[in-house]
């Protein structure tokens, strides 16, 4: 991102905590403009404070907020960034390692495509969130 490389990609013009942006989903979308763009910040603290026991089943929570939404967002064609503090790990799974611990993002956003862009490693996938 060109908040941490003069090559990065541009952030979305809105910024918005995680939490707050399931809210704003919750609520529909009939408030937010189409083509609006959204750079989500804050997934790895919500997995994080949920608390290792809790962790798969808020990763859950979050997948089927965004999913339950894919449809909606895809026709106002709504962009989405989600932004991970923490260093993103492709094994046989995907998660985030943050604050010496892993983080389990492979069941918000199953196993999406991992392109290189200006050296680094960029995750896309769709809003149906099955790929």
């Amino acid at each position: 991102m060109k908040l941490y490389r003069e090559d990065g990609s541009a952030p979305h013009e809105i910024q918005i905590g995680l939490l707050d942006f399931l809210r704003e989903l919750k609520g529909g979308l009939e408030g937010i403009p189409a083509t609006s763009s959204f750079m989500v910040v804050g997934i790895d603290e919500v997995l994080y404070m949920a608390g290792s026991d809790m962790r798969k089943e808020m990763a859950k929570a979050i997948h089927n907020a965004l999913q339950s939404s894919a449809s909606d967002l895809e026709k106002k064609k709504i962009e989405v960034q989600i932004i991970c503090k923490g260093k993103l790990v492709k094994g046989d799974s995907l998660w985030i390692e943050y604050r010496g611990e892993t983080l389990p993002i492979d069941y918000i956003f199953g196993t999406p495509t991992n392109r290189e862009v200006r050296g680094y490693s960029v995750y896309a996938t769709g809003f149906n969130l099955s790929s």
